[in-house]
């Protein structure tokens, strides 16, 4: 994948975060969960096998931030996805469920979560498809 077709990958992934972190922020029954969760996220997305695109996600009192690259050190998780499975897990077409257990095109499964720097934060594992993904605000 050429230099330019990552970048792209990798605007498209931090705009749509942000925006449905956004979209989250007008609904009152989230605004008091995105003011409470303080996360730090290190997002890999796998565009080859065991070849990523890295940025890191941070929500931090309402706040986010998102960058190209890897956050070295005090970072509570690793989510590591394919593009396309972490698309459909954001739009709510795939359940958390159905990215932990099935398998993606590299034969890995489709959400790979792994410890952060501080601990395994289970805690924040739990909130953070909640806050993500767009199917857990309809009615």
């Amino acid at each position: 994948m050429k230099e330019a077709q990552k970048n792209t990958v990798l605007s498209l992934f931090t705009r749509s975060l942000e925006a449905i972190v956004e979209r989250k922020r007008k609904n009152p029954n989230f605004m008091k969960k995105i003011k409470k969760l303080n996360v730090k996220l290190n997002i890999g997305l796998e565009i080859d096998k065991d070849e990523y695109i890295w940025f890191h996600f941070i929500l931090n009192n309402g706040k986010v931030e998102t960058d190209k690259g890897r956050l070295e050190e005090n970072f509570d998780l690793v989510i590591m996805a394919v593009p396309e499975d972490l698309m459909f897990f954001t739009n709510g077409e795939n359940s958390l469920f159905h990215m932990l257990f099935k398998k993606n095109k590299f034969g890995k499964r489709k959400l790979q979560i792994k410890k952060g720097s501080t601990g395994r934060n289970l805690k924040k594992l739990i909130k953070i498809p909640a806050i993500l993904s767009l199917d857990n605000g309809k009615k």
